[in-house]
């Protein structure tokens, strides 16, 4: 058995899938995970990032004869990372790492697991903390890893360095070792390697007090979510009334980051973006602050309102219930309620998914057709969101406007056969309201 290791937590799901690069601590991860549960309720993912030339194939490569030597099923993901990087203006190790969490992300929605396993043990928790701190990342940023997330569990989060050690030589676990891992031009790296030992040097104890603190930070930004959630405000953009700026400095702090998420799971605040955005309290009307990855937040009369201000591109074509892809998000087309609109889901097949055009017409459910434009003046959608509102349409007839209305010819009636729910969920399993799927 592997101390720490959280065994009880795995035997609560029958459909697992387990990210396995094949170093260290992912073989173990595998081969602690198969000992409790039966082969034919998981598989491998592993993902083969095209980074590290003939060494990555190996490692792929090595993955994959082991999963047909102990007979279990592995996915491989072939990605081309230098060019994800490049499009999204990511550095290596964010692309890599958003890269695969979207993999993940899919992995969980479509159905094809309830969770993505990973192998991330008590001094990645560490890690991921103190790197927060050292970017001025504020109290959400101490609360580290879950061991759940409702797409990656952590059964290794409580799992010690020396304890994993041990495991593989008892165990006799094959892996390999990735040359990069020595590399300090990497900035976790360089934490692992340079500062976290010096810092244990100095200061003992350093896994668990660092753990402790999460603990307590866990348990602060619980309360503080729960009493801030309500100061968001959401008609088609994230606001929040100007008086919350008068208010403790951590309440402003986790209402900036509640509206942030309600937004965009891509932008990490540090406490300078908070500060900045804090500035806008006294500042006049239109005035504006850029934030990473297109965001934006505006001054306004009454609030401070976030929008993303980069035109997303949307494509696709409605045939029944699904999932639709929408970049970060996804449209759901579902049999059963969750939350949103409903429709006759016959009427909306062969619909384009698509963004607004010119000459556009909307037919609106409650009687009357009348432009996009017109309409999006009417419900008081601010111009620099309308570009990013999804459409879906035949020719200019629009059918559904997902965020907002239905139009009269996909509405329920005496002839319908199939109705939808429809929704616009996050990657990471919430929808714009900030509600679990």
């Amino acid at each position: 058995m592997l101390k720490g290791f959280d065994y009880g937590y795995i035997k609560k799901f029958d459909k697992l899938a387990l990210a396995v690069s094949g170093g260290r601590d992912s073989m173990v991860m595998l081969d602690a995970v198969s000992s409790v549960v039966d082969k034919d309720s998981f598989f491998v993912i592993t993902v083969h990032h095209n980074l590290r030339g003939d060494e990555g194939k190996r490692d792929r490569d090595f993955v994959a004869q082991y999963c047909r030597e102990i007979g279990v099923k592995c996915e491989i993901y072939e990605e081309d990372i230098p060019s994800f990087c490049a499009e999204n203006g990511y550095t290596v190790e964010q692309g890599a790492r958003i890269r695969r969490r979207q993999i993940f992300a899919d992995t969980v929605k479509t159905g094809k697991a309830q969770r993505v396993v990973t192998a991330h043990h008590l001094s990645d928790n560490v890690e991921s903390i103190l790197m927060h701190v050292f970017r001025g990342s504020g109290l959400k940023g101490l609360c580290g890893m879950n061991i759940d997330d409702g797409i990656l569990l952590r059964p290794m989060l409580d799992c010690a360095r020396e304890d994993i050690d041990a495991y593989i030589e008892e165990m006799d676990i094959p892996f390999v070792e990735d040359s990069t891992n020595e590399s300090v031009d990497y900035t976790r790296n360089r934490l692992r390697r340079e500062i976290i030992p010096l810092i244990k040097k100095v200061y003992g104890g350093l896994d668990g007090n660092v753990a402790r603190l999460s603990q307590r930070a866990e348990e602060i930004v619980s309360f503080l979510d729960g009493y801030c959630k309500d100061f968001v405000l959401d008609e088609g953009e994230a606001r929040i009334p100007i008086q919350v700026f008068d208010k403790e400095d951590a309440v402003i702090s986790q209402t900036v980051i509640n509206a942030v998420d309600s937004i965009t799971t891509r932008v990490d605040l540090t406490s300078k973006h908070i500060q900045s955005i804090r500035s806008l309290k006294d500042k006049q009307s239109g005035a504006s602050v850029d934030l990473p990855f297109g965001l934006k937040a505006h001054r306004q009369s009454d609030c401070v309102a976030f929008a993303l201000c980069e035109k997303r591109e949307y494509s696709g074509v409605i045939n029944g219930y699904g999932e639709y892809d929408l970049g970060d998000r996804i449209l759901t087309l579902s049999k059963e309620f969750k939350d949103g609109l409903v429709c006759d889901v016959d009427a909306l097949d062969g619909c384009l998914i698509r963004n607004r055009r010119q000459g556009d017409i909307f037919k609106r459910y409650k009687g009357g057709s009348k432009s996009l434009g017109d309409y999006f003046t009417d419900a008081k959608i601010p111009k620099r969101l309308r570009d990013n509102v999804v459409v879906i349409a035949k020719d200019n007839a629009v059918y559904l406007l997902p965020e907002y209305e239905i139009s009269d010819a996909v509405k329920v009636g005496e002839n319908t056969k199939r109705k939808a729910y429809i929704q616009i969920i996050k990657k990471d399993g919430t929808n714009r309201h900030g509600k679990n799927r």
